[in-house]
């Protein structure tokens, strides 16, 4: 089980029940999450979310474009950064 937070687009709720099931804190991505998500999962990438001039982030972001809600799990699971 894990206490991390991921932060979750709208719209990809069969990964959000596997997220919670294996013990992740999932909350809406928005402008909050992310000072405090230590993932991010996104179906699809767009350049103005990803702040690449200004990055509000230190959280991997992760495209779940493709991947089953148990892949994306091992995503989060393998790059979740870690806080103390």
């Amino acid at each position: 089980m894990s206490d991390a937070t991921v932060a979750l687009e709208a719209g990809l709720t069969s990964y959000r029940h596997t997220l919670e099931k294996a013990g992740y804190h999932v909350i809406a991505l928005d402008e909050q999450a992310l000072g405090v998500a230590q993932a991010i999962v996104v179906q699809g990438l767009d350049n103005q979310f990803l702040g690449i001039a200004d990055p509000q982030s230190l959280a991997p972001v992760i495209n779940a474009d493709g991947m089953t809600p148990n892949e994306v799990l091992h995503a989060v699971k393998n790059r979740a950064i870690l806080r103390s």
